[in-house]
């Protein structure tokens, strides 16, 4: 009796761990590459993972590179015990595919992280639901060519305006040493998004500007805001290394320091919507039937939507609703002020870096604009936006590859689907990488989707790795945007590479059209107005810092008046 029931102890205690194995370590998909002793811990890659960040301050270009080392565009990552492994796409042809051609396969990831703790209702926490491209569809004006120059540039314009009254006080105090700029581009970043965004100035630069001028610490509702708006970046290194995303947002959502920053935000948003409602409530009362459009008084995004909803409601006759109770309106205006503040902003010390250390493309870029608009004085923001000024373009557009500030897009299988001709199941997050400096291992074509062979032959048969624009990715040179039209003149070519800096699709960076125009508006005010000179080796480290963003270490620039 006792060899059965013995045997039948051993048979279940096998399976019993054969199931716990299968649960809690690594589980590969067939045919993908990756890290064999990775997969025999239960803790996978992190270990590698948080040792890779220790040591160069990022993980996810690191890791993603290790598909050189696979020789294949396509690995895994297994990051936490009970999950399925990440698939890493390092193949900037095949992200582009995915991000742009696949929506129907592939999904924005919602697992919990920063968007679905700080924003749940915002668009970008939300899945591609009917629900979704409602609310996307509400704010899409916002983000017109229209409205962005008729109400926004101004706005950006004077905030490139206070940066450029600070980097002259900088000059007069620096005695010709090299200052650390980080921390201007987040105030003037902020300072424009915000007025964009709420139609009130904070002017964060301005008080830096007096606190040079007069030694002193000045207090302000301006620095409080970006304090709290920091604050989101920072949270970022909340999920490094978390084997139990859910429960780190839960205990995050208790912690002091949260709530301190939540409870500031909220009080701010909360008085900014109800000024704005008064203010159209007495422009609705006087004209009576609802049927002055009112666009005339639109400041800003936030006031397009709340007169619009405003407007309806009344030509309704339903009450005009409580926007501090419309969880969806707040969480889309913060992302406009998350999304928008520190992508520009490092995006910006990423610039200064490449001009200082370029400084023929430097020089190149200040005589096209001296040429493009000449005189003593600055252009305004009318002809800054209307003037074609190739360099310029191209510059921006370089800057964007090298930078890598979003340095990765999530998305979800949606369905089964294939990779590279790799068996996807549903469910699996794909980390995608969205840099183009290097060129990825390569891959036979009849492997690739049959959307992504089409997009090749209707854009000439040639792939980028093949282009002159697809040379010495290593190297920042605006000149690989350009090409030679009929006429044989030198002209910019948005097409000369893939660009994914703002993913694509339906789920691509939604303030795209509104960060091209601030980073072309600061760009021209800094060039025409400061040489950035070189500065000494021990200030121009060009290691990374990576928390939600991927923003240089080191920000600093010499500066002389142009």
């Amino acid at each position: 009796m006792e060899s059965p029931i013995l045997f039948g102890g051993v048979v279940t205690a096998v399976l019993l761990w054969t199931l716990i194995r299968r649960l809690i370590y690594p589980r590969p998909l067939p045919g993908i590459p990756y890290d064999k002793e990775a997969a025999k811990k239960i803790t996978g890659d992190l270990p590698s993972i948080v040792s890779t960040y220790k040591e160069l301050t990022e993980w996810s270009i690191p890791i993603g590179r290790r598909s050189l080392q696979y020789g294949s565009p396509i690995h895994m990552v297994f990051t936490a015990p009970f999950t399925k492994p990440y698939v890493m796409i390092d193949d900037p042809r095949e992200v582009s595919d995915i991000a742009v051609r696949r929506s129907k396969e592939f999904d924005k990831s919602t697992r919990a992280g920063i968007w679905q703790t700080f924003i749940p209702h915002s668009t970008i926490a939300q899945l591609s639901t009917p629900e979704w491209k409602a609310q996307r569809k509400t704010w899409q004006d916002a983000m017109h060519p229209d409205f962005l120059r008729r109400v926004v540039a101004k706005n950006i314009y004077a905030a490139a305006g206070d940066l450029i009254k600070l980097w002259e006080v900088r000059c007069a105090h620096s005695n010709g040493l090299p200052v650390n700029v980080s921390s201007d581009f987040s105030f003037a970043a902020l300072d424009a998004i915000w007025t964009a965004t709420f139609g009130e100035r904070l002017e964060v630069v301005k008080a830096q500007i007096q606190m040079l001028e007069t030694g002193e610490k000045v207090e302000t509702k301006g620095l409080d805001m970006h304090n709290t708006v920091q604050y989101i970046n920072h949270l970022a290194n909340t999920w490094r290394g978390s084997s139990w995303p859910a429960l780190t947002r839960w205990k995050l959502q208790r912690n002091p320091a949260y709530r301190k920053y939540t409870e500031a935000k909220d009080k701010e948003i909360d008085r900014i919507l109800l000024d704005a409602t008064a203010r159209f409530q007495k422009i609705l009362d006087k004209s009576g039937d609802g049927n002055d459009d009112g666009e005339e008084h639109d400041t800003c995004a936030m006031d397009l939507v709340l007169r619009r909803n405003m407007v309806a409601a009344q030509k309704a006759g339903r009450p005009i609703p409580d926007p501090t109770k419309d969880v969806g309106m707040r969480d889309e205006l913060l992302l406009f002020i998350y999304a928008g503040h520190d992508t520009t902003s490092i995006t910006l010390q990423w610039f200064v870096k490449y001009m200082t250390n370029n400084q023929e493309a430097q020089t190149k870029l200040r005589d096209a604009l001296r040429s493009a608009f000449p005189g003593d004085s600055l252009p305004d923001v009318s002809e800054l936006l209307t003037k074609d000024i190739p360099y310029l373009s191209a510059t921006i557009e370089e800057t964007l590859r090298c930078a890598g500030t979003v340095g990765r897009i999530v998305r979800v299988a949606k369905t089964d689907t294939e990779v590279f001709g790799h068996k996807i199941p549903a469910g699996t997050e794909m980390l995608c990488l969205t840099t183009l400096k290097w060129r990825p291992a390569p891959v036979p074509e009849e492997k690739r989707s049959a959307t992504s062979r089409a997009a090749l032959e209707k854009s000439g048969g040639v792939d980028w790795t093949q282009k002159p624009s697809g040379q010495d990715l290593d190297k920042f040179a605006p000149e690989r945007w350009f090409k030679t039209d009929e006429d044989g003149n030198e002209v910019f070519d948005a097409n000369a590479l893939l660009q994914i800096a703002f993913g694509g699709g339906n789920r691509g960076c939604f303030g795209r059209r509104l960060a091209m125009m601030e980073l072309r508006i600061m760009i021209t005010l800094v060039v025409m107005s400061f040489k950035l000179l070189p500065i000494p080796p021990e200030l121009n480290s060009f290691q990374v810092t990576e928390q939600l963003l991927r923003s240089p270490k080191q920000c600093f620039v010499k500066l002389e008046a142009a």
